[in-house]
């Protein structure tokens, strides 16, 4: 017996998961070890290849972090989950065509597009996106033939989290390290021949706001040719930052702190390379000459305490110009604008209640239809967040379940997936086919002598499927 009208061995709930990285994992993991509920699980990727941003976001000298995917495949091997790669929502497949064959549609698209500065110069050549420099060297499809020029002296990255650590370290790494990486095979001749020797790391908020985790810095001091430093004015607290400095049981903060000391008696100069830290600071034109970044205009911030006890921000007269020929657009990132959903704009998600996608003019619960990870939350937490993230957007779908809020009208289309998608003319991979890029690949690397060489572009992954079906 069971609690749900549908969910039944010979009425299965039917769910499509569009996206396939951690979340979607998560959720799919979720719906399909429910006890007393039979589920079918149809995973969508716009990608030959899964695993979102564990494959395209980590940073390649993150390898450890990248044997999540191990869990990943264990759930691929679920019974009744099917992947479906390489099958692009909005463009071979419609919100309109999943609703007629599934009783609900989860989004697991993550935020794929990087939050503007909204400053003058944005636009100038060497100004370059996280997004973008991010995908470019983990080998992305995207960013394959993204051009990268490395020949100025210095580069300035805005924002001051994981992503922006990570684009500092990249940009830092000697030829041994890259070796112990899988950065793809152009970027590793790009950054061999990079003339880069300075890096700044600016933030707008002071040292406690800093928005790394140890994580995100803990390679820092032992890099072959490049030394992280910070002023030991940089860490001068204000009143209210002390008094939270005193207060907080933020093992995080407290780590920061740890690091930001430890490296403040460090000198700029005794490597090839230098990685400055730089607080309460915000950018306020990306300085040009011919169309190419020549500089970075910084205004400096004061911080303090409101009537509320809050901490505050203003820009003070103090302005800088930092001559660089990079800049890195390092802020937080948003979901891009996705057919057939609607975005909460300010939050940078897609708009839903608790996981719930509601429609914003009427603020209505749209039926059977759900999102889970950043797409839900915005761009924040580790990849162990999005377990919890996923499992709590499950409640409420067992919930509408239970109450029989979802579930199709009419019995779910007879015609297999497979049968839809090659009617419709798509060369769809499935998991196993994955498998074997990934043999490849892994094979490749091994006899470079690094964990990995990715295949980068769409057309290269199909071309191997084809010679070896």
């Amino acid at each position: 017996m069971t609690d749900f009208c549908i969910g039944t061995e010979t009425r299965p709930l039917k769910a499509a998961i569009i996206g396939s990285g951690p979340s979607g994992f998560y959720a799919a993991e979720g719906l399909l070890k429910r006890q007393g509920l039979s589920v079918e699980v149809d995973m969508f990727e716009y990608l030959p290849t899964p695993y979102g941003l564990v494959r395209a976001g980590v940073a390649p000298d993150h390898q450890s972090i990248k044997s999540i995917t191990n869990i990943y495949d264990r759930i691929a091997n679920l019974n009744n989950f099917n992947f479906w790669g390489n099958v692009e929502f909005g463009r071979d497949i419609t919100i309109e065509e999943l609703e007629q064959r599934y009783d609900l549609v989860i989004f697991a698209i993550g935020a794929q597009s990087d939050r503007s500065i909204c400053i003058p110069g944005e636009t100038l050549q060497g100004c370059h996106s996280a997004t973008a420099f991010v995908g470019w060297y983990n080998g992305h499809p995207d960013y394959r033939d993204y051009s990268v020029d490395l020949s100025c002296k210095r580069a300035v990255i805005i924002g001051m989290g994981n992503v922006a650590t990570d684009i500092a370290r990249i940009l830092s790494l000697s030829p041994a390290e890259m070796e112990q990486t899988d950065l793809a095979d152009y970027a590793v001749e790009a950054l061999l021949s990079s003339q880069i020797e300075e890096i700044e790391i600016v933030a707008r908020r002071g040292p406690l706001q800093a928005a790394f985790t140890p994580v995100g810095v803990r390679k820092f001091p032992d890099l072959d040719q490049a030394i992280p430093c910070v002023d030991p004015a940089e860490l001068q607290l204000e009143a209210i930052s002390r008094r939270l400095l005193e207060q907080t049981q933020d093992k995080g903060i407290l780590r920061n702190m740890e690091f930001l000391n430890k490296i403040v008696d460090n000198r700029p100069g005794t490597k090839e390379k230098t990685i400055r830290f730089l607080f309460r600071r915000s950018p306020v034109e990306i300085v040009g000459h011919n169309d190419r970044v020549q500089g970075i205009k910084l205004v400096k911030n004061e911080l303090f305490e409101d009537q509320q006890g809050n901490l505050k921000l203003s820009l003070s007269d103090a302005v800088e110009i930092h001559p660089t020929g990079l800049v890195f657009n390092s802020i937080g990132y948003q979901v891009k604008p996705t057919p057939g959903v609607q975005l909460d704009q300010q939050r940078g998600v897609i708009a839903n209640r608790d996981g719930r996608l509601i429609d914003l003019d009427t603020a209505q619960v749209l039926r059977g239809r759900y999102v889970v990870g950043w797409a839900k939350r915005g761009a924040n937490g580790v990849i162990g967040t999005n377990k919890q993230d996923s499992l709590a957007s499950l409640d409420c779908v067992f919930e509408d379940v239970a109450k029989q809020r979802i579930g199709l009208m009419k019995p779910p289309s007879l015609v297999a997936t497979e049968q839809w998608l090659t009617e419709k003319g798509i060369r769809f991979v499935r998991f196993e086919e994955w498998k074997q890029i990934d043999k490849a690949e892994l094979s490749h690397g091994d006899s470079k002598g690094k964990p990995r060489e990715k295949i980068t572009t769409v057309q290269q992954m199909i071309e191997l499927l084809n010679t070896t079906d």
